[in-house]
């Protein structure tokens, strides 16, 4: 019983001294406390790594054992934890909320003196208002074996800032897109050079339509929603994305 408990103790005590460092996937390196401000928005259902909202995550572990790593959300803002894609092998998730973290049940496993693959990463598909930056605070940590925190860890911001994009209007026609008016009643109508996807959410993040647009006039009714703000959400099949606020009278 007592070698059991020393092996315990020694093993406990080799992964305290294990560091943990990350880069993003053109090596550079991710440090406690980096701001990554991102002007557009990912496709959330399928980022691509040359998605320009796309933040690819590596973890590298210098130490001569395996390292259990989890993320926990810490707090976000004007978001709602959905519309986006966050993955760790061996999970990827569409949803996340404050306090909880991922994976929720076995950690994510970087060998020794070895790194993870190339396809963990944080990708944000959610406008929020339309005006103010939305918010993820991400903490990367290592666990021991019986799931309690060790070592260092390196907590990160992820941030959209919508009025850092180019605006609105020129956005959107930089996509090959022509919104009639913002004001709208019964339905939108633009005109598109290409075919692509649009979504429409209200400001609370929830998606109130979405379908396919083809190359020529197109129209969205939206008779049955109620007079508010909502956001539009263009993905061209080039993979340009702009987005833009439409009031509803």
């Amino acid at each position: 019983m007592k070698k059991i408990i020393i092996l315990i103790v020694c093993l406990s005590s080799a992964l305290s001294f294990s560091q943990m460092t990350m880069k993003k996937l053109d090596g550079t390196p991710i440090n406690n406390g980096d701001v990554f401000t991102y002007t557009s928005l990912a496709d959330p259902d399928n980022p691509s790594t040359t998605d320009p909202a796309y933040l690819g995550l590596k973890f590298y572990n210098s130490s001569a054992s395996n390292i259990n790593v989890k993320m926990k959300l810490i707090s976000m803002t004007n978001a709602t934890g959905s519309s986006l894609q966050f993955c760790i092998d061996p999970i990827c998730v569409g949803t996340i909320t404050v306090g909880n973290s991922y994976p929720s049940s076995s950690p994510s496993i970087v060998p020794a003196n070895g790194q993870n693959g190339n396809f963990d990463h944080f990708a944000n598909g959610y406008a929020g208002d339309g005006i103010n930056p939305v918010e993820y605070v991400l903490k990367f940590y290592m666990v021991n074996s019986f799931g309690a925190e060790i070592g260092n860890s390196i907590t990160i911001t992820y941030r959209y800032s919508p009025t850092l994009s180019t605006p609105g209007f020129a956005a959107v026609r930089e996509a090959g897109i022509n919104i009639k008016s913002t004001w709208v009643t019964s339905q939108i109508e633009f005109d598109a050079n290409a075919n692509g996807k649009v979504e429409l959410f209200d400001l609370n993040g929830r998606l109130v339509h979405q379908t396919r647009y083809i190359s020529g006039y197109n129209t969205i009714d939206i008779s049955n929603l109620n007079a508010a703000a909502y956001i539009l959400n263009f993905t061209t099949e080039e993979g340009k994305r702009a987005s833009l606020k439409v009031i509803k009278k």
